[in-house]
């Protein structure tokens, strides 16, 4: 099976990286739980490291675990490790996973390949079993269209793909009200999301059998988020939290971000199409004061919200010619 990673060039994907700046924007609200440094954070590295740089740059995270798949490419993973404070562990996630050292913090991107499966959901459930207090898990899916749409597909005489797709992750996730528009583009992404946050919400009920009240463990959506680079991405981002720990979640005030103030949900990520010229106008007006008129010339209307409402969230690209 080829990797993400030989496909796509990720440090060409403005999507992923706006989600990126946005995760890590996240993490830094974290501070009233303890220092924000002293999280372990947990993410699918690959070959670029882009959020572990990012991460340990700009937060001085030091405790950082990569899961790594492909052991077939440990010599070109272990080449591009930008730190030495990163393990890379190469087992699948399902193994890694349990092992954590769970007394800890920690910040999770689950940044997954391959759509929704009950792989997925069971990495998911392990978080959910395990977590401290202060956690924040985000899981990223592809949501092209399920693995049962294409099962569908090339055996049309057996079951429709609705009828796969409830047969594979059961009645108990998957509502009788699900109809076969929900497995493929953002519908499909919106399904992943209810599914991996019932998932969560299951496996705490089974945690809070077990404790007092004020030990009670719930999942706080924090934001969702939708781009695509070529393939289209949905993810769900949510903190781990005891209720004893209310004025904890209050003090990290995530309603303070840029992008979380509209409380649009999901947040779609759209890179505006603009020139060189035309992103250097903007930004030189930007941040713009309350009330103040967005001089955009030629500049379309729509482009020029999307580039305010995200500029400090896209990569800088540069042309150069000889």
């Amino acid at each position: 099976m080829t990797s993400s990673f030989e496909k796509i060039n990720y440090a060409l994907r403005p999507g992923k990286h706006a989600a990126r700046r946005m995760l890590c924007e996240i993490f830094a609200c974290l501070g009233p739980f303890q220092p924000v440094k002293d999280y372990t954070y947990v993410g699918f590295g690959s070959v670029w490291f882009e959020d572990f740089i990012l991460l340990h740059r700009a937060l001085g995270i030091r405790q950082m675990i990569s899961i790594e798949r492909e052991t077939r490419v440990r010599k070109r993973i272990e080449a591009n490790k930008p730190f030495k404070n990163i393990s890379v562990v190469y087992k699948k996630a399902s193994v890694v996973l349990p092992k954590l050292h769970w007394k800890n913090r920690h910040f999770l991107w689950l940044d997954y390949e391959d759509p929704l499966d009950l792989e997925i959901l069971r990495d998911v459930a392990t978080v959910a079993g395990h977590a401290q207090s202060g956690t924040v898990l985000a899981v990223s899916v592809p949501c092209r269209r399920a693995q049962e749409v294409a099962d569908a597909q090339d055996d049309p005489n057996g079951p429709s793909a609705l009828e796969r797709f409830s047969s594979t992750f059961g009645r108990a996730r998957v509502s009788p009200t699900v109809t076969e528009i929900e497995l493929e583009g953002w519908p499909f992404g919106k399904l992943t999301r209810q599914m991996v946050k019932l998932e969560v919400d299951t496996h705490l009920a089974t945690r809070n059998a077990r404790v007092t009240a004020d030990n009670k463990l719930k999942f706080r959506p924090i934001c969702e988020l939708e781009y695509d680079d070529g393939t289209k991405m949905v993810t769900i981002v949510g903190l781990i939290c005891r209720a004893a720990d209310k004025e904890l979640v209050a003090q990290c005030d995530f309603t303070r971000l840029d992008f979380l103030r509209a409380r649009r949900r999901p947040i779609r990520i759209e890179v505006p199409k603009l020139t060189m010229r035309e992103i250097r106008s903007l930004e030189q007006q930007l941040p713009r004061e309350s009330g103040g008129i967005l001089n955009r010339g030629s500049i379309p209307a729509n482009e020029a919200r999307a580039f305010e409402r995200l500029y400090r969230y896209l990569p800088n690209f540069a042309v150069l010619e000889s």
